[in-house]
């Protein structure tokens, strides 16, 4: 995921935390526990996430090895996806696209779309990026610096945590209410804080597709992006010093974009994951982070991000599944499908 510009040394991948819009964030505080808003949202009946179902399509995936661009993983990974989804989905789309990136190119890259729910109707998206950042940049040891991350929380996990929506709606005895698009965004991964390409060159799939929007798939109005949705919020001996100093344990916080784009489906989510006891989602403020979100946001889809920032093994080698949780994945997961079949 991308980067902010920071007066350190090092760059991390959110643009720097500016306030928040002070009234939303008023609104959102009081619709929380205890707050005048109605803290509880109905929990209707959902199918169940499973987390451990989830974590197992990290491991598949970071099995195929790195999938930075222009890799035999990345196709790979790319034809695994496909062959998930496709028995899941009422339609599915390839959408490809050749670019150079920070790192090289020009490679060839690739969205999948894929339809659940009802087959008509305006579709809400779900997305996560698929690809692997070519450089452990963020590594403790300079010699691995230029290494691939593996990439298990940071892109596998929103991919897992989409297909086991997609495996268990399609499974489910009761059917969405509305439809779902989910996206498989590539090349999100490929920038670098001091590139003078839009989004400092992160977000390419996201970007291609919010100015690309396919013929005969319904716009959506709204979406929610997972990113980093697997962490075990665990410290790591070999990385003493983590991106975001005193930031160890999971918080899905409030990211300011999504807040400002799309105040009320944030209060959905939080509210739902209030209700449902999942502890992992916090109202307190976060950072503005420039993620795949954004195009879309500024495409006239209200999006959101769900987002840890910044896990202790964000762009390292450790970033694989040993530091990922089938507990933080169930939260995400659990939240927004009872959402999905909710009315609130």
């Amino acid at each position: 995921m991308p980067a902010y510009r920071s007066s350190s040394s090092f760059h991390v991948r959110a643009v720097a935390a500016l306030a928040l819009t002070l009234v939303a964030l008023a609104w959102l505080v009081g619709c929380g526990n205890g707050g005048s808003g109605g803290s509880q949202a109905l929990a209707v009946a959902a199918p169940v996430f499973d987390g451990t179902k989830a974590l197992a399509g990290i491991t598949t995936q970071c099995a195929f090895g790195s999938r930075a661009p222009g890799t035999t993983a990345h196709d790979n990974c790319l034809q695994w996806i496909q062959d998930q989804v496709t028995p899941l989905s009422s339609k599915v789309l390839v959408q490809t696209f050749d670019s150079s990136t920070f790192y090289g190119g020009p490679y060839h890259f690739a969205n999948v779309l894929a339809w659940i729910g009802p087959t008509s109707g305006t579709p809400m998206i779900i997305a996560a990026h698929w690809d692997s950042r070519p450089v452990a940049d963020m590594d403790p040891d300079y010699r691995n610096q230029t290494t691939p991350i593996p990439g298990a929380n940071d892109g596998a996990s929103g991919v897992a945590a989409m297909l086991e929506i997609a495996r268990i709606v399609k499974t489910w005895s009761t059917p969405l209410p509305n439809p779902v698009i989910l996206a498989f965004l590539d090349a999100e991964d490929s920038g670098n804080a001091t590139s003078s390409e839009p989004y400092m060159g992160f977000g390419l799939g996201a970007q291609y597709l919010a100015s690309n929007w396919p013929a005969g798939w319904t716009k959506p109005a709204s979406g929610i992006l997972f990113d980093m949705v697997g962490g075990d919020g665990k410290s790591d001996p070999r990385i003493p010093n983590p991106p975001v100093p005193g930031h160890i344990a999971v918080s899905f916080a409030l990211e300011t974009n999504s807040l400002n784009a799309n105040a009320n489906l944030m209060n959905k989510v939080w509210t739902m994951a209030e209700t449902l006891h999942h502890s992992d989602f916090s109202r307190s403020s976060g950072s503005q982070v420039t993620d795949d979100h954004v195009p879309f946001i500024k495409a006239g889809i209200a999006m959101i991000d769900i987002i840890d920032v910044f896990p202790v093994v964000w762009h390292t080698l450790d970033d694989t599944p040993a530091h990922c949780s089938a507990d933080t994945l169930h939260q995400v997961g659990d939240t927004v499908v009872h959402v999905l079949y909710s009315s609130i």
